[in-house]
């Protein structure tokens, strides 16, 4: 007799946290909110877009000044709380605590990457100042284009999060790419966008893409760059509680599965799903092989030394 639904389900789902197969309330929920985010950002904190025909530091200082000021006082805000202030008072997926050499050169490469973040935002602005690509801001000039996009996003983001990340699991793009990442196997808030520039810049296309191919809103770019930037502090804080991913604790844990995200359930589909059984045991045998300071290959094995 084949398995049912409930037993399916229950097999696959994760085995921490509240993450469930597939778009959820509180998902939406946090759309939802991301949207607002975005709106606030492009109404009080973006120049205009009709001023940014010709690249000048006039109006792209302000966009460089803000993207790095609400990323570091968010990151930062979350490591203080998780690994400063009340350290051990959440519920960490992995009870072994990142070494303060880890934090200092995640937060490095993370503000690297806030800066990649605001030179690609600028390029758009200048784009549609210019007239090179189209955009509109009266959302009823297309209404049914405009809610198909803002519904579709959710879904192209983990399409396109996947797309680019399994092949960076290959070799020579890993080493070249995406090892730098995985020096954070045991990940804190700063792990999120601590990235090589080549992979930061790859990660921000996601927003940009939808962008560059057909006339939107600049809403739907403020709301999807919001969740390319800010979303990655709630994937690697590493604990439960506000939105902690245990699905991509356990790509950091083991390296070879969850490459996409639950949102779109991809690795379903390509037999690369993991849902954390065993994890205490996996935890326990592996880190004998695991010294600290070492970075794990592409599949698994232990390689370099973490020099900074």
């Amino acid at each position: 007799m084949g398995e049912t639904w409930s037993e399916w389900y229950e097999r696959n789902r994760m085995k921490r946290g509240g993450e469930s197969i597939g778009p959820d309330w509180p998902a939406v929920k946090a759309n939802l909110m991301t949207v607002a985010m975005g709106w606030v950002v492009l109404r009080f904190l973006t120049p205009n877009i009709e001023d940014c025909a010709e690249f000048h530091w006039s109006w792209m200082t302000p966009v460089f000044v803000r993207t790095f000021t609400i990323g570091f006082v968010i990151y930062e805000g979350v490591h203080q709380m998780m690994y400063v202030r009340q350290k051990g008072q959440f519920t960490k997926f992995n009870r072994r605590w990142p070494p303060e050499s880890q934090h200092i050169r995640d937060r490095k490469y993370t503000c690297m990457s806030f800066l990649i973040n605001a030179a690609m935002e600028c390029y758009l602005l200048q784009a549609w100042a210019s007239g090179r690509v189209s955009y509109y801001n009266n959302f009823m000039d297309h209404p049914g284009k405009t809610i198909l996009m803002f519904t579709a996003y959710p879904f192209w983001r983990d399409i396109h999060f996947f797309l680019y990340h399994y092949p960076m699991h290959i070799e020579p793009f890993y080493k070249w790419i995406h090892a730098h990442h995985h020096r954070s196997w045991n990940t804190g808030p700063w792990s999120g966008l601590s990235m090589t520039p080549m992979e930061s810049s790859i990660t921000f296309t996601g927003p940009s893409i939808p962008c560059l191919i057909t006339a939107a809103h600049p809403l739907l770019f403020y709301y999807s760059n919001m969740l390319a930037f800010v979303n990655p502090v709630y994937g690697h804080h590493g604990h439960e509680e506000f939105a902690g991913s245990y699905f991509h604790y356990l790509h950091h844990s083991r390296v070879t599965c969850n490459y996409g995200m639950t949102f779109t359930p991809v690795d379903l589909l390509t037999g690369t799903w993991c849902s954390g059984t065993n994890e205490d045991a996996y935890l326990a045998k592996v880190e004998k092989e695991r010294p600290e300071g070492w970075t794990p290959n592409g599949d698994h094995t232990w390689g370099t030394m973490n020099a900074d």
